[in-house]
C-alpha cells in the first residue's frame, strides 16, 4: 500500500497524540487542530480514506489507530519520515 505524505503525517499525529496506544480514541477536532486551516478539509477527506483502508477505526466522531495502522506508524517513526508542517 502506497501512502501519501499527508496520510503518513496523519498516522504519525495519531501515534504521537495517543502516545502509541491502540486503545485511546482521539476526537476529530483534536486531530484537525494539529494541521493548518488550509489543510483541514483535506485531512477530513484523508481520515475517511484511512478508515476505508482500515488503518484507523472510527467511533462516532472519534478515531483510534488499528493494529495495522499502529504497525505502519511505528515503522514510519523507525525509518524516519519527511512530514508536512505539523503544529
Amino acid at each position: 500500500m502506497k501512502l501519501t505524505e499527508l496520510e503518513k503525517t496523519i498516522l504519525f499525529v495519531f501515534l504521537v497524540s495517543s502516545k502509541g496506544s491502540r486503545e485511546k480514541y482521539l476526537e476529530e477536532d483534536l486531530v484537525l487542530s494539529k494541521f493548518t486551516r488550509r489543510q483541514r478539509i483535506l485531512v477530513k477527506r484523508f481520515l475517511k480514506r484511512l478508515e476505508k483502508d482500515k488503518l484507523i477505526i472510527r467511533k462516532e466522531k472519534n478515531y483510534k489507530l488499528s493494529k495495522k495502522g499502529l504497525r505502519i506508524a511505528l515503522n514510519l517513526l523507525h525509518e524516519g519520515v519527511k512530514l508536512w508542517k505539523v503544529q
